[in-house]
């Protein structure tokens, strides 16, 4: 009965799962959490697509979480080669964002930094501080085109296996950032990485002229240009070949622990100087407003026999005292005699502290422009 059995074992071996399976098998070796097979829903077409392999890393930094999450597709081909057809790249070509970020998070000082100019391109400069190197270097070639290629006699097939895993990466990182505002409530911040993964030989075909030159690969970036959601964007999808994956894998342990450090890093910088920048403090201003609210109202009824009005309160700072003054913006309101209460001062300077990190100077008025 197990010979006759035995016929099923070897059959699965010419699908996907084998490979599918090392590969999350050296994930979960590495400490990697790993979900095979996440189904979503398409956001063009009625039907479920399917993503091999979801991966990530968790770590507490200060006060939110710092996911790495790694996106796989494993696609096996026994009888072909993957040829990735490519050309000299310009890295300064204005068509093209060769340093792609795709983050999301629900803190509000990591979304505000996130979204800053230049904010992707820094982060590739400062990985390469923290030690990161392959993961975001700079693309070899450009990789324009895709075909699948007969091993033996190199007659060309097309390009739907490579075509479909580059799709299915892209749509599902897609989904992934678009369901986590409603799945995610603790603070949080995710990175995202695109692998696709062969357990076939990975070639270049370097056009240079009229000549066509092959090369071996074992690993390789590309820059997708693609239309999502009628906008345009770029992601960075590295071609592995699986033989080396688990050497490769050690790039994202590192990375995870570089992602940390930086997170933490762009947190801490939101806070430096915030008192002098109307941006930032905007950020929080609801916050700092709430907090007062829940600690201020019985002191305040105490001195002026009314509640506080805060819709209009606004924080400025006073270059010429070197403070920042905080305006009730209420007639009805001494700001002698607030400046003059220490318990209320102790409480705005804690809800000070605990919205914005300032411990520095202030006082209750009007900034004079001059």
């Amino acid at each position: 009965m197990s010979d006759e059995l035995n016929k099923f074992s070897n059959g699965i071996l010419s699908t996907g799962f084998v490979l599918e399976n090392r590969i999350a098998q050296i994930l979960q070796k590495n400490s990697w959490n790993v979900i095979s097979n996440k189904y979503y829903e398409d956001d063009y077409k009625d039907e479920v697509r399917e993503i091999d392999l979801v991966a990530y890393k968790v770590r507490r930094v200060e006060d939110f979480d710092v996911y790495t999450s790694l996106i796989i597709s494993c696609k096996q081909s026994q009888k072909n080669t993957w040829a990735l057809l490519c050309r000299d790249i310009n890295l300064k070509d204005p068509n093209s964002d060769f340093w792609p970020l795709h983050c999301w998070s629900n803190k509000a000082s990591l979304e505000y930094q996130l979204s800053a100019q230049g904010c992707s391109k820094k982060y590739y400069e400062d990985m390469v501080g923290f030690g990161i190197k392959h993961i975001l270097s700079d693309p070899m070639v450009d990789i324009f085109a895709f075909q699948e290629m007969d091993s033996d006699d190199g007659k060309a097939k097309n390009d739907k296996a490579i075509y479909s895993s580059i799709t299915s990466l892209i749509k599902a990182q897609s989904y992934e950032m678009g369901a986590l505002p409603e799945r995610k409530k603790a603070a949080s911040v995710y990175q995202f990485n695109l692998l696709s993964i062969t357990d076939t030989e990975i070639i270049k075909l370097k056009f240079n002229g009229d000549k066509i030159e092959p090369l071996l690969t074992t690993s390789e970036h590309f820059i997708s240009r693609y239309i999502l959601k009628k906008k345009q964007s770029f992601s960075r999808i590295r071609f592995i070949n699986s033989a080396v994956f688990e050497t490769v894998l050690n790039d994202y342990n590192q990375l995870h622990s570089a992602n940390a450090k930086w997170f933490n890093k762009l947190s801490t910088e939101f806070y430096d100087g915030i008192e002098r920048d109307a941006n930032r403090i905007n950020v929080y201003l609801e916050e700092f407003k709430e907090i007062l609210n829940s600690s201020l109202n019985f002191k305040f009824y105490k001195i002026f026999k009314k509640l506080p009005e805060l819709k209009h309160l606004s924080l400025d700072w006073d270059d010429t005292k070197q403070s920042l003054a905080i305006d009730f913006f209420d007639s009805e309101v001494d700001d002698d005699v607030l400046n003059g209460d220490d318990s209320i001062k102790d409480i705005v300077r804690e809800a000070l502290l605990k919205a914005y990190r300032y411990k520095g100077a202030f006082y209750f008025g009007t900034v004079i422009p001059f």
